[in-house]
Order: C-alpha cells, then sequence, then structure tokens
C-alpha cells in the first residue's frame, strides 16, 4: 500500500513515499479508501519529536484525519457498507499507521457519515479540528451566554469554538491577529483584540485558549474558567481560576453530530491549501510557516 513513511524523527525530509503493508480488516473494521488526509500541528510535533511521550513504532504513517470511501467491511461492522462516503478521526500514536496513505482501516466507531455539502476530499479538513473544538467547548462549563474568550480565534479550532459559542448564546471575543478581524466579525464575534495586553482584566467567564497564550488567564474572572489544547506550559492557578488542559478523544458519534450541522449550514472548516500525497513534506513546510487560514490537505 503506497503512503508516506516515517523511518525515524526529525525535519520534514523525513517524510519519503514508499510502501507499507496493507492493514487487515478486523470484525469490527472499515477498510476506506482515502480521498483526503489534513496535516495537523500534531503531525508536526510527532515527526520533529516535540511531543516526548509519544513513543512511535517505525516505520509509521502519520495522520489523524481522513475522509474517503468504504471499500470493505469487517463481518461484525453495521453502520457501514461498501461504498458510503465517511470521515473519521484516527488517534495515529495509538494505531501506528495513520491517514497519509491510499487506505486506512480502523474500527467503524471512529467514523461517520460525511457532509453531503462538501467535496469529499475537503471532509478531511473536519475530524480533528471540529472534535478537539467540540469536547473542549464541552470542558467549558460556563453559564449559557456569559462572556468568553477564544485566543487563536481564527485558526483552525479556535475558528470552529467561536462559531460553536456563539450558536449556544455566548458573547465571543477574539483574539486573533488584526488581519482577521473582518473574517471574525463576519462569522459573529463581537470584539476582536491583536495582543493579549489588550485584553480586558477579569471580563470573561471563560477563555478557551488554542493559541498557547498563558497571559489570556488575567482576561478570566474571579472562579472563572481557563481551558487550554495547547502544549505549552499552562498559566499558574490564581484568584481561583485553575486552568485545565483537554484533550481530544476519537468519537464517531459527536463526529455525525458536527457533520450535521455543517450540512445545516451552522459551522464551517475552511481549506487553504491541497497537496499531492507524495507532497507531504511540503505540507508540513506550509503549516510550521504559520499564518495558514484553513486546513492543509494531502490527496492520494
Amino acid at each position: 500500500m503506497r503512503a508516506v513513511v516515517l523511518a525515524g524523527q526529525g525535519s520534514p525530509d523525513v517524510l519519503v513515499p514508499g510502501d507499507v503493508e496493507e492493514p487487515a480488516v478486523g470484525s469490527g473494521d472499515v477498510q476506506v479508501t482515502v480521498a483526503g488526509a489534513a496535516v495537523n500541528p500534531v503531525d508536526l510535533k510527532t515527526r520533529s519529536g516535540f511531543l516526548s511521550d509519544i513513543v512511535l513504532t517505525f516505520p509509521a504513517v502519520l495522520g489523524w484525519d481522513v475522509a474517503g470511501i468504504v471499500t470493505a467491511v469487517g463481518a461484525a461492522v453495521d453502520r457501514f457498507a461498501v461504498g458510503d462516503r465517511v470521515v473519521g478521526m484516527i488517534a495515529q500514536p495509538v494505531h501506528r499507521y495513520g491517514t497519509y496513505a491510499e487506505r486506512v482501516v480502523a474500527d467503524q466507531s471512529l467514523f461517520a457519515q460525511a457532509p453531503r455539502s462538501l467535496p469529499l476530499d475537503e471532509a478531511a479538513a473536519i475530524p480533528l479540528a471540529a472534535l478537539t473544538a467540540w469536547q473542549t467547548t464541552a470542558a467549558l462549563h460556563v453559564a449559557e451566554g456569559t462572556p468568553v474568550l477564544v485566543t487563536g480565534a481564527a485558526g483552525a479550532v479556535g475558528r470552529i469554538v467561536t462559531q460553536l459559542l456563539i450558536r449556544r448564546g455566548h458573547e465571543v471575543d477574539a483574539l486573533a491577529r488584526a488581519s482577521d478581524t473582518d473574517e471574525l466579525r463576519d462569522l459573529g464575534a463581537h470584539a476582536v483584540f491583536d495582543r493579549p495586553q489588550a485584553l480586558p482584566a477579569r471580563r470573561y467567564a471563560g477563555v478557551v485558549d488554542t493559541a498557547g497564550v498563558a497571559a489570556a488567564v488575567r482576561a478570566v474572572r474571579d472562579n472563572g474558567r481557563f481551558v487550554s489544547i495547547d502544549d505549552n506550559e499552562q498559566p499558574d492557578p490564581e484568584r481561583g481560576v485553575t486552568p485545565a488542559k483537554n484533550y481530544v478523544d476519537e468519537n464517531g458519534v459527536q463526529l455525525a453530530e458536527i457533520v450535521a450541522r455543517i450540512d445545516a449550514g451552522l459551522l464551517s472548516v475552511p481549506v487553504a491549501h491541497k497537496f499531492p500525497l507524495d507532497d507531504a513534506a511540503r505540507a508540513h513546510g506550509v503549516l510550521a510557516a504559520g499564518g495558514t487560514r484553513g486546513k492543509v490537505l494531502l490527496i492520494p
């Protein structure tokens, strides 16, 4: 099976097109022929060795996001059939072979029907970013309608967090680049700040930190909530605010709810770049350079 193979950790140049053994389809598994896979920050950090707690078995195949067509199912599969268009999130370090490949095999519980409103390859932009946003906003635990701040609000996860919180009735302010102001206002953000020093002190019931801005904790009310998805060092507890780190879990049921919102026009996940699968090293370089507004996809 054709894939982008990681033989060791290092610079993007360690990502090399090659062949790996075809994964066997277990009783509860579906095999998906890949239409698109997304490049995520976790892929860059895994490849470089930044995430020291992730132990890889080489050769490995990176990638968490996939969209494609079901081409085989195990004997116990009851949610999908051959020919279904699906999306899924696969926690690559757990499975060794991720989604930078021609085909992916994983348990049916990790998948959902793909949105009807998007080209299938672009649906690969959804799973990891949207599940992270969905689960992080659920962990925020602030009263309905209270003001909330999102850092990195124009990024892949921050944009979805912003949309979800607005739909839940919160007044959402954003920390982002000044150049992102118009787009964030179009999404419904109330105020947009371009530097942490400009944030109002103790204004927000909660902060969702998608950009590693520890200084944003000063903007949380006493006894408020600060939830981060970033791998940088978290701020120290203060004023009854105990910062929390949220990790994403595989969840096909939640993914199906997200897809329903996308098809209803209630949620958008933009795509910035598409690269051929064999150009994974170049795609990693583009994402690492920063400033990407939308997902970076690999197309087999």
